[in-house]
This record gives structure tokens, C-alpha cells and sequence, in this order.
């Protein structure tokens, strides 16, 4: 790289596409990965000149970072692996490591199987497998998961959503125990 001209970085100009359409770029997206991996600095250092912040996750993946408020489609894709996590437990599975090597096929979602789950999904507006067919689309769309015909695996940005839930769960158990020290 040329340290005179950041815009002689490689891959810049898909790079920054890539990340201004809110895709997560990870180790499985290979050259553009490794260019962007090889000059974090350099790429963090021109995308904050040019007002963006590139987050680097603890699990190695790359994204900017948004607002504070969730977008319908973010919030669509969040309850979508949140009823999928839910599952998964339910059926006593290891839930991190069921999202992250099991391959999942839209026909054999939980999401529209029981009332209550197919009760969150019409919230959301989500009825059928179309519906959530368009949802593994986004999830696709933003590096979430790797989908081949109706079936999808997650991809290591999944992780963003385990911290979410992460932070729902601890900001719950928090709310729960001001609620307790207030009666007391």
C-alpha cells in the first residue's frame, strides 16, 4: 500500500460498498476479507476522515457501525434468530454451537410451527415461508448467513445478534433486581 494515498488501499472501492450496505465482512469472504483484515488502520483511519466508524468484532469480522435504534428489517432479523435460539434450547441443544454448524431449511423453521412463535412473526408481519424467506434473504444480504436454494448456515456475524441478546438478557436481570432493592 502506497502510506501517502489511502485511496491506494485494495479493495477499497468494494470494500467500502460492501460495508455502507450494512454487510458484516468476515474471514469466509476471502480476498476482500484478508485486504481489509491485512490494513485495518489504514481502512479505519480514512472511513472515520470520511465520517464512518469500522467496528471490528472480537470474533474478527468487520462492519460500521449505525444508529442506536434498530431498523423493522434489523428487528425482524433479530427476533427471527431469537425464536431460533429459543428453539434450539428447547430441544436441549447447545444453542451457539447448533446456530453455528447446523444447516437450516426454510420449510423446517419453528418460526410458523406453534402459535406462540407464529404469533411473534405475524407481529412482524411475516406469515408464511415466503416471509421468511425474505428474512434469511436480508440475513444473507448483510453477511449473516451463507444460503444455498431453501437452505442456510450462519456465518461468524451471527455473533452480533448472541450479543444482543446478550445485552436484553443483563439489561432484564438488571430491571429485575432495581425492581427487588425498590420493594425493599
Amino acid at each position: 500500500m502506497n502510506e501517502k494515498n489511502p485511496f491506494a488501499l485494495p479493495h477499497l472501492e468494494e470494500i467500502f460498498q460492501l460495508l455502507c450496505r450494512g454487510r458484516h465482512v468476515c474471514a469466509e469472504d476471502g480476498n476482500i476479507y484478508f485486504a481489509l483484515h491485512d490494513n485495518a488502520a489504514a481502512f479505519r483511519d480514512l472511513f472515520t476522515h470520511l465520517g464512518f466508524k469500522m467496528e471490528v468484532h472480537s470474533r474478527d469480522f468487520y462492519y460500521f457501525r449505525g444508529g442506536k435504534s434498530l431498523s423493522a428489517r434489523s428487528e425482524r432479523m433479530a427476533l427471527f434468530i431469537f425464536i431460533l435460539m429459543e428453539h434450539l434450547d428447547g430441544q436441549g441443544e447447545a444453542v451457539e454451537e447448533g446456530i453455528l454448524t447446523k444447516t437450516f431449511s426454510i420449510v423446517d423453521l419453528p418460526h410458523l410451527g406453534s402459535k406462540r412463535y407464529r404469533s411473534y412473526m405475524e407481529e412482524i408481519g411475516i406469515a408464511d415461508d415466503d416471509g421468511l424467506l425474505s428474512i434469511v434473504t436480508n440475513l444473507e444480504k448483510f453477511g449473516f448467513v451463507q444460503r444455498k436454494g431453501d437452505t442456510f448456515r450462519f456465518r461468524s456475524p451471527v455473533y452480533r445478534f448472541f450479543d444482543i441478546c446478550g445485552a436484553i438478557v443483563q439489561k432484564a436481570n438488571q430491571n429485575t433486581t432495581d425492581e427487588k432493592e425498590q420493594v425493599l
